[in-house]
């Protein structure tokens, strides 16, 4: 059995969860983050370690293991706090204090990716470290920036904004200019190999190699050739796995290295709320647990303020925790909550902090499955329709759509662009796009022509109707039954989402629905991105997010700042 604890650290500095061993070692491990759109890919793959290795292994039940903490970044993901130069050395300090105060007495530093270099850094200045993992390091901090920045440039092409004076951007992150200085000098010390075990975990193949300045004491070094890294880090959170094997190997070490003993850790109970300001008022960000599959969230409302109040739900996009770009999830619910609402941002099934993780699970994209938690997410709120709200980012937005609109007063969809009307079972979704045979490929390249062709030439009324029933997209479906019920929907798209909307009858819906119930309005962006990379497009989605859900429930203008 594995004790999981989801909770504030540092009076609500930043937000971690801890796993203790039901009879584990004086030994824990402080699982240092990448940075960036890179932890958004490996959220999964970290929580999946961190119940490996409290459980001692896949032969272990909590007997053997290490207590883990995992926790974000001060200045990303749910922190309260802002960034600051040396956030990344704060962050693992606060987790290694946590540790110790549960009776751990020897510290191991894991970091994965770019998280690797926060490790090396924080077993380096810990004197009383006990050991060390860098797992697929980065090469530098200064190779790793710049590979970002040149990731973030092809990301977004030719449609981002300039950046802000002051600011970098990244895939997935923004920050001042002097925090990238400080991680551009962040290398790897060989301080630590003197003092306590170190393993690197290289990924396999010719991009999978000990960092330089390690090179000189490599021989001092445990090293391990990891797989499966390609298919986990460097694809997008649709179609990122587990690397099961590498789990395996690291866990394996750090059991055998620092098990062995046998301590009763002290479990804390639950931090379940932090305080943060926005715009001078004062919020409450809570814990909770929400509906039949025990949904992770955090609700954000001002600290005097009761359930009552209007409540709005937010969901991200894809299978994306709130951390890389769906940060800003995390903004807005900030910004609304200071606007007098409740706010719920949700980890769906198979998502974040929600659910038993398994190296084999299926993307629940487009499913029923997280159609179901939008309904539940709405539920938990127990407020009449007309004080409920749903903001959603593309597969979030559909879910806003399709997940009882009738039961909600207003949907905000951002970057919408897809319109289906049927849920897909699990896995289909990326199946589709990955691992048909050539000959199913093609013959899916000849139906989807046929079916812009169908769009392109039937009578409008028959492309509709066949929509209706889920053979081709067209937005009225999805529209309509919402609008009909006197639900108000709002699009924000970008560019690129204005072409679907377009390519699926979006402007004829429009003028066909104007008559129904429900008020639609669509904002269409001159320039940014999809994913919402780009820094103007997303401040410009926060900002346009807050005024629909303001206006809707009537609630006043924003506080001076």
């Amino acid at each position: 059995m594995v004790d999981v604890v989801d909770t504030w650290l540092a009076e609500g500095a930043i937000l971690a969860t801890l796993h203790f061993p039901e009879q584990g070692s004086d030994a824990g491990v402080v699982v240092c983050a990448p940075i960036g759109q890179d932890y958004t890919v490996a959220y999964r793959t970290l929580r999946h370690l961190a119940d490996s290795v409290a459980r001692g292994g896949a032969a272990g039940a909590g007997a053997g293991g290490l207590a883990v903490v995992r926790y974000d970044h001060p200045g990303f993901g749910d922190s309260t706090v802002p960034l600051a130069d040396d956030s990344l050395e704060q962050g693992a300090r606060l987790a290694a204090a946590a540790l110790r105060r549960a009776g751990v007495t020897r510290v191991v530093y894991l970091g994965l990716g770019s998280g690797a270099l926060v490790a090396s850094a924080a077993a380096a200045a810990d004197p009383d470290a006990a050991g060390l993992v860098l797992w697929d390091p980065a090469a530098s901090g200064r190779q790793w920036l710049r590979r970002q920045r040149s990731l973030y440039t092809m990301a977004v092409d030719q449609v981002a904004e300039p950046t802000p004076d002051g600011l970098v951007e990244i895939a997935g992150a923004e920050f001042p200019a002097s925090f990238a200085v400080h991680i551009s000098g962040l290398d790897y010390s060989a301080e630590p190999v003197g003092r306590m075990p170190v393993l690197v975990a290289r990924r396999s193949g010719a991009s999978g190699t000990v960092p330089k300045s390690l090179r000189p004491v490599e021989g001092r070094l445990a090293v391990v050739e990891v797989p499966g890294h390609e298919a986990a880090l460097d694809v997008s959170s649709v179609l990122a796995t587990i690397p099961a094997e590498s789990v395996r190997l690291v866990t394996r070490w750090l059991v055998d290295t620092f098990g062995g003993t046998t301590k009763n850790l002290e479990v804390p109970a639950s931090t379940g709320e932090a305080l943060v300001v926005e715009n001078g008022v004062v919020l409450t960000e809570s814990l909770v647990r929400i509906g039949q599959h025990d949904l992770f969230a955090v609700e954000t409302r001002p600290a005097d303020a009761d359930s009552s109040i209007p409540g709005v739900v937010l969901h991200n996009g894809s299978a994306e925790h709130r951390v890389g770009t769906t940060r800003h999830q995390v903004l807005l619910a900030r910004k609304m909550a200071s606007r007098g609402m409740r706010v719920l941002r949700v980890d769906r099934r198979g998502t974040g902090e929600t659910g038993v993780v398994s190296p084999h699970e299926q993307s629940l994209l487009y499913t029923q499955q997280w159609v179901e938690d939008g309904e539940d997410a709405v539920a938990y709120l127990k407020l009449p329709r007309e004080k409920v709200g749903v903001v959603g980012m593309c597969v979030g937005a559909w879910i806003g759509l399709v997940a009882k609109p009738e039961a909600t007063r207003f949907i905000a969809a951002l970057s919408l662009n897809d319109h289906r009307v049927n849920t897909v079972g699990p896995g289909v979704q990326v199946a589709r796009d990955t691992s048909e045979p050539a000959t199913v490929s093609w013959m899916r390249h000849a139906v989807n022509r046929s079916i812009a062709f169908a769009k392109d030439h039937l009578p409008y009324q028959a492309a509709v109707s066949l929509a209706s029933r889920g053979v081709i997209q067209f937005a009225e479906p999805n529209l309509r039954r919402a609008l009909s019920a006197g639900t108000n929907v709002s699009l924000f798209l970008a560019p690129e989402d204005t072409r679907i909307f377009d390519a699926h009858g979006g402007r004829r819906a429009a003028d066909r629905l104007a008559a129904a119930p429900g008020r639609l309005t669509v904002a269409e962006q001159a320039t940014g991105d999809h994913a919402l990379y780009s820094p103007g497009i997303r401040a410009e989605a926060i900002d346009w997010s807050v005024e629909q859900a303001a206006s809707e429930f009537g609630l006043v203008a924003a506080p001076a700042s």
